[in-house]
């Protein structure tokens, strides 16, 4: 591919406005980036991404789960051409599903860019550069504190600030340090959700400038169709804001969405990241037990994390004892269930 034609890849800490850089960056007429794919949880870390070692049928078998997973997710694919397209591939490496599948919806959508946006592919971006070398890497910063009260209203993310503090500090520490390392300088840009907000055209044409493509008006107005580049679930709900014009009122929603002793608790923990993007902190004062609390919580996030290293984007999702605690709810609601009928015939109220 030639430069003006490089793969596009936005990244981020969750809750970030990686979505809201992406649907505007699908309205440009050059560019298609879908709903996020997630394909390295298909491709997994442990092998080399240009030497799967597939026998044929091994490929046949992955190619196939590659396509059914994404055709739900890339609108209008042209399915059994894209199947004989993959089977036909010679010496297929992991690239060749991801970029094969990529270029035919972009295609079909009249684009001649395809990008990505999975805020996971963070984490990959070694792997993502020498499958491209010439992609380009837009990184979507925002402050942590917004991030991390947006994460609590989240069903997928735990209902903790502490450990979405910590989760989304890996995205920081891990991934945008290793994004700094990995990718040259002239392929990478940082911007921050709260500046694309405030200037919403003034940023278009930054990244435009950044991806050298032309400002394209229809990028503001994204919100008319965003819907059918999402998936109903996203649309309807955590993401339901990406499908309107753009606001400034979700900026400072923290100050009333987390008490003084969560938002020092983010800023301890996120400080580096504050600091990097001129986040000013408040700096609230935390009691004894909420530091000790701090603590405690950040040595079972630490210990959590090393037990699933292996998956480089593994966040922790449950507060401990969160699983016994739903058991006990559960069977707790099936002895109430199995009990009432008795109390209603002990009462007399069962009987006719």
């Amino acid at each position: 591919m030639n430069r003006s034609n490089a793969p596009i890849f936005v990244v981020g800490a969750n809750r970030s406005g990686t979505t809201l850089v992406r649907l505007m960056l699908n309205a440009h007429p050059r560019i298609a980036i879908p709903e996020e794919l997630n394909y390295f949880k298909r491709v997994g870390t442990s092998t080399p991404w240009h030497r799967p070692g597939w026998t044929d049928a091994a490929y046949a078998r992955f190619a196939e789960g590659t396509l059914s997973h994404f055709a739900p997710l890339l609108p209008n694919l042209p399915v059994d051409a894209a199947r004989e397209r993959l089977l036909g591939a010679a010496s297929p490496t992991y690239r060749t599903p991801y970029a094969t599948l990529l270029e035919m919806w972009a295609a079909q959508e009249g684009k001649a860019r395809w990008g990505e946006k999975t805020p996971g592919n963070l984490f990959f971006v070694d792997q993502l550069i020498e499958m491209f070398p010439d992609a380009q890497f837009i990184y979507v910063a925002r402050d942590p504190r917004a991030g991390v009260a947006s994460m609590q209203r989240v069903s997928f993310f735990p209902d903790d600030v502490i450990f979405n503090a910590l989760n989304r500090r890996k995205s920081w520490n891990v991934g945008y340090q290793l994004l700094e390392r990995i990718v040259p300088k002239a392929q990478r840009i940082a911007i921050r959700y709260e500046d694309l907000v405030r200037a919403p055209r003034d940023m278009a044409e930054t990244l435009c400038t950044f991806l050298d493509e032309s400002y394209a008006p229809a990028m503001l107005r994204f919100h008319t169709d965003a819907e059918h580049y999402m998936k109903t679930e996203a649309a309807n709900s955590f993401n339901e804001a990406a499908t309107r014009p753009i606001s400034t009122a979700r900026i400072d929603t923290w100050k009333d969405k987390l008490t003084p002793t969560e938002v020092g608790w983010v800023e301890s923990l996120c400080a580096d990241e504050m600091q990097a993007f001129a986040y000013q902190p408040t700096h609230p004062q935390r009691s004894l037990r909420a530091r000790i609390t701090q603590h405690i919580k950040s040595a079972y996030w630490h210990y959590d994390v090393w037990r699933h290293r292996y998956y480089r984007p593994y966040i922790v999702r449950h507060v401990p004892g969160q699983s016994l605690r739903n058991k006990l709810r559960d069977w707790s609601k099936w002895l109430q269930s199995r009990c009432d009928p008795l109390h209603d015939i002990a009462s007399g109220e069962g009987v006719r």
